[in-house]
């Protein structure tokens, strides 16, 4: 899979702007209640394991900043589970989606337009970081970790994620599969390797691979059948081991002890 060179920030933002909801999803008018509730449906059908290794619910009173909050689908779990929530991004659509969201739901966030990798906040202003399905589009991918750290409070904990490189995912994207937002500005994957460099300024840090395939509906004819009759199959007998060597997505959890 081809690794784009660094984009800049305009590119960027001007992509997310045009592209945050781009997927007709069969939902109410944009903005409503109906409209979010698809595109929350929408996002855990591509990622249904979040609510099981993410604990949404476990920072109740503490301060939570999510890195490219988009149209705060995520934010929303983490107010939801009773944090104090601010939503950084870089799309000024996104964040006027995001505000959407908690205005029809009633719940209570900050949003701030800014660059994961220049943050506006001070050191140790946050308990949680979390980041998830942006550092592989970011103009300075490294600088979001960076940034991730400093606003940590001691003590505190990241939540990081990018795609991996030598996933099923990127595999049948060489055989011809349609693979979401591979146009951005900037789209990157990673080796464990990789990512694992890039979470040396951590005190501690431990990485899973998640998003495995599963049968989906939203195929048709003889792919869907190859994928969901042949493929599938075939992964969920390979050891565990290399099942999770070879998800889309490699989860870092991580922590600043001082």
């Amino acid at each position: 899979m081809l690794q784009s060179h660094s984009p800049s920030t305009a590119a960027v933002r001007a992509y997310w702007d045009e592209r945050i909801h781009d997927i007709d999803l069969g939902g109410g008018a944009p903005g409503s209640t109906a409209f979010f509730a698809a595109m929350d449906a929408y996002r855990l059908g591509k990622a249904p394991y979040l609510t099981e290794v993410v604990n949404f619910s476990g920072w109740p009173g503490r301060d939570v900043l999510e890195i490219g909050c988009g149209a705060g689908l995520d934010l929303m779990r983490f107010a939801r589970g009773g944090a104090r929530v601010t939503g950084v991004d870089i799309s000024r659509t996104a964040l006027d989606l995001a505000r959407q969201y908690f205005a029809v739901s009633g719940a209570l966030a900050s949003f701030v337009l800014a660059d994961g990798a220049a943050l506006p906040f001070p050191a140790e202003s946050f308990d949680l970081v979390y980041c998830h399905g942006v550092i592989p589009f970011a103009p300075d991918p490294t600088g979001i970790v960076s940034e991730a750290r400093r606003v940590l409070r001691s003590g505190g904990e990241a939540i990081l994620m990018v795609y991996n490189r030598h996933s099923w995912v990127a595999l049948a994207a060489h055989l011809g599969m349609p693979l979401g937002h591979a146009d951005a500005p900037g789209f990157r994957t990673y080796s464990r390797p990789e990512f694992e460099q890039m979470l040396r300024g951590f005190d501690e840090h431990r990485i899973q691979g998640e998003r495995l395939p599963t049968a989906s509906s939203r195929q048709r004819g003889s792919a869907a059948w190859l994928f969901n009759r042949l493929f599938v199959p075939a992964f969920e007998r390979l050891p565990e081991r290399l099942r999770r060597a070879g998800g889309w997505h490699w989860l870092a959890f991580c922590r600043k002890t001082q």
